[in-house]
Protein backbone atom coordinates (compact mmCIF):
# COMPACT_ATOMS: atom_id res chain seq x y z
CA UNK A 1 0.00 0.00 0.00
CA UNK A 2 3.21 2.28 0.89
CA UNK A 3 4.17 1.80 -2.97
CA UNK A 4 0.79 3.24 -4.03
CA UNK A 5 1.44 6.23 -1.73
CA UNK A 6 4.73 7.01 -3.07
CA UNK A 7 4.09 6.46 -6.80
CA UNK A 8 0.69 7.57 -7.43
CA UNK A 9 1.59 10.19 -10.46
CA UNK A 10 3.27 7.36 -11.62
CA UNK A 11 0.86 5.22 -11.56
CA UNK A 12 -1.77 7.92 -13.09
CA UNK A 13 0.86 9.15 -15.77
CA UNK A 14 0.93 5.50 -17.18
CA UNK A 15 -2.58 4.96 -17.05
CA UNK A 16 -3.19 8.05 -18.70
CA UNK A 17 -0.57 7.10 -21.54
CA UNK A 18 -2.10 4.05 -21.84
CA UNK A 19 -5.64 5.67 -22.80
CA UNK A 20 -3.51 8.04 -24.77
CA UNK A 21 -2.06 4.74 -26.95
CA UNK A 22 -4.96 3.11 -27.43
CA UNK A 23 -6.87 6.44 -28.69
CA UNK A 24 -3.80 6.47 -31.02
CA UNK A 25 -4.25 3.09 -31.93
CA UNK A 26 -7.80 2.88 -32.90
CA UNK A 27 -7.36 6.59 -34.80
CA UNK A 28 -4.67 4.46 -36.70
CA UNK A 29 -6.78 1.40 -37.85
CA UNK A 30 -9.10 4.08 -38.92
CA UNK A 31 -6.92 6.02 -41.02
CA UNK A 32 -5.78 2.20 -42.40
CA UNK A 33 -9.29 1.94 -43.38
CA UNK A 34 -9.40 4.67 -45.07
CA UNK A 35 -6.17 4.22 -46.93
CA UNK A 36 -7.33 0.68 -48.09
CA UNK A 37 -10.40 1.87 -49.47
CA UNK A 38 -10.19 5.31 -50.94
CA UNK A 39 -7.38 6.86 -53.06
CA UNK A 40 -5.09 9.83 -51.71
CA UNK A 41 -6.21 12.16 -54.48
CA UNK A 42 -10.44 11.72 -53.46
CA UNK A 43 -10.55 12.16 -50.11
CA UNK A 44 -11.16 15.97 -49.52
CA UNK A 45 -11.79 15.95 -45.67
CA UNK A 46 -11.30 13.33 -42.93
CA UNK A 47 -12.50 13.93 -39.27
CA UNK A 48 -12.53 11.65 -36.27
CA UNK A 49 -14.19 11.57 -32.58
CA UNK A 50 -17.64 12.43 -34.77
CA UNK A 51 -20.58 11.45 -33.14
CA UNK A 52 -23.54 10.21 -35.97
CA UNK A 53 -26.88 10.56 -34.29
CA UNK A 54 -28.59 8.24 -37.47
CA UNK A 55 -31.06 8.93 -39.79
CA UNK A 56 -33.97 10.84 -39.41
CA UNK A 57 -36.23 7.96 -40.45
CA UNK A 58 -35.48 5.22 -38.03
CA UNK A 59 -37.55 4.64 -35.21
CA UNK A 60 -36.86 5.98 -31.44
CA UNK A 61 -34.47 8.61 -30.37
CA UNK A 62 -31.65 9.57 -32.00
CA UNK A 63 -28.50 6.87 -31.32
CA UNK A 64 -24.63 8.33 -30.58
CA UNK A 65 -22.66 6.43 -33.08
CA UNK A 66 -19.11 7.65 -32.40
CA UNK A 67 -16.14 6.84 -35.65
CA UNK A 68 -14.90 9.18 -38.12
CA UNK A 69 -16.43 11.33 -41.06
CA UNK A 70 -14.78 11.15 -44.79
CA UNK A 71 -15.76 13.97 -47.49
CA UNK A 72 -14.65 12.20 -50.54
CA UNK A 73 -15.19 12.92 -54.26
CA UNK A 74 -18.20 10.73 -54.34
CA UNK A 75 -20.09 11.99 -51.17
CA UNK A 76 -20.02 11.79 -47.45
CA UNK A 77 -19.52 8.66 -45.55
CA UNK A 78 -19.52 7.97 -42.02
CA UNK A 79 -18.09 4.62 -40.36
CA UNK A 80 -19.13 3.91 -36.78
CA UNK A 81 -15.75 2.97 -34.81
CA UNK A 82 -17.23 0.41 -32.51
CA UNK A 83 -20.04 -0.98 -34.45
CA UNK A 84 -20.93 -1.81 -38.25
CA UNK A 85 -22.84 1.43 -38.54
CA UNK A 86 -21.82 2.65 -42.24
CA UNK A 87 -23.34 5.90 -43.68
CA UNK A 88 -22.51 6.13 -47.36
CA UNK A 89 -24.53 9.24 -48.82
CA UNK A 90 -23.84 10.02 -52.54
CA UNK A 91 -22.74 13.88 -53.63
CA UNK A 92 -25.56 13.99 -56.27
CA UNK A 93 -28.08 13.31 -53.63
CA UNK A 94 -27.21 15.89 -51.27
CA UNK A 95 -29.59 18.84 -50.93
CA UNK A 96 -28.63 21.06 -48.22
CA UNK A 97 -26.20 21.16 -45.25
CA UNK A 98 -26.73 23.28 -42.02
CA UNK A 99 -26.19 23.64 -38.48
CA UNK A 100 -28.73 22.45 -35.93
CA UNK A 101 -29.32 21.62 -32.10
CA UNK A 102 -31.88 19.05 -32.37
CA UNK A 103 -32.40 15.69 -34.45
CA UNK A 104 -36.11 13.61 -34.71
CA UNK A 105 -37.82 16.02 -32.75
CA UNK A 106 -35.36 15.37 -29.76
CA UNK A 107 -33.43 18.64 -28.64
CA UNK A 108 -29.11 17.72 -28.89
CA UNK A 109 -28.01 20.49 -26.45
CA UNK A 110 -24.80 20.81 -28.66
CA UNK A 111 -23.79 22.18 -32.15
CA UNK A 112 -24.68 19.63 -35.28
CA UNK A 113 -24.25 19.43 -38.61
CA UNK A 114 -27.09 18.25 -40.38
CA UNK A 115 -27.22 16.98 -43.96
CA UNK A 116 -30.46 16.77 -45.58
CA UNK A 117 -30.23 14.15 -48.96
CA UNK A 118 -32.66 12.05 -51.32
CA UNK A 119 -33.01 8.84 -50.15
CA UNK A 120 -34.82 7.90 -53.55
CA UNK A 121 -33.82 10.33 -56.22
CA UNK A 122 -36.56 8.85 -57.95
CA UNK A 123 -39.27 9.92 -55.92
CA UNK A 124 -37.81 12.71 -54.07
CA UNK A 125 -37.70 11.52 -50.96
CA UNK A 126 -35.33 13.52 -48.85
CA UNK A 127 -33.74 12.10 -45.55
CA UNK A 128 -31.53 14.13 -42.49
CA UNK A 129 -28.58 12.87 -40.99
CA UNK A 130 -27.03 14.89 -38.56
CA UNK A 131 -23.63 14.97 -36.77
CA UNK A 132 -21.82 16.56 -33.89
CA UNK A 133 -18.19 17.43 -34.92
CA UNK A 134 -15.58 19.97 -33.89
CA UNK A 135 -16.33 23.69 -36.35
CA UNK A 136 -19.71 22.69 -37.98
CA UNK A 137 -19.14 25.65 -39.89
CA UNK A 138 -16.21 24.53 -41.97
CA UNK A 139 -17.50 21.20 -42.65
CA UNK A 140 -20.79 23.04 -43.57
CA UNK A 141 -18.89 24.78 -45.93
CA UNK A 142 -16.62 21.94 -47.59
CA UNK A 143 -19.45 20.08 -48.03
CA UNK A 144 -21.69 23.21 -49.58
CA UNK A 145 -18.67 23.87 -51.93
CA UNK A 146 -17.90 20.21 -52.82
CA UNK A 147 -21.64 18.92 -53.43
CA UNK A 148 -24.04 22.04 -53.59
CA UNK A 149 -22.31 24.84 -55.96
CA UNK A 150 -23.81 25.25 -58.58
CA UNK A 151 -21.98 25.54 -62.09
CA UNK A 152 -21.55 29.12 -63.65
CA UNK A 153 -23.13 29.19 -66.97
Amino acid sequence: MEFIYQYHVVIIGIFFLGVIALMTGLTQRDKKWVRKNYKREDIIALGFGIVCYGLDSEKGAPKKHKGFLLIHRGGVLFKGRFSDVLFDIPGKSIQKAYHGDSHKGAKLYQSAVKIDFLRAPENREIETIAFKMAYPPQWIKIIGKTFLAKPSS
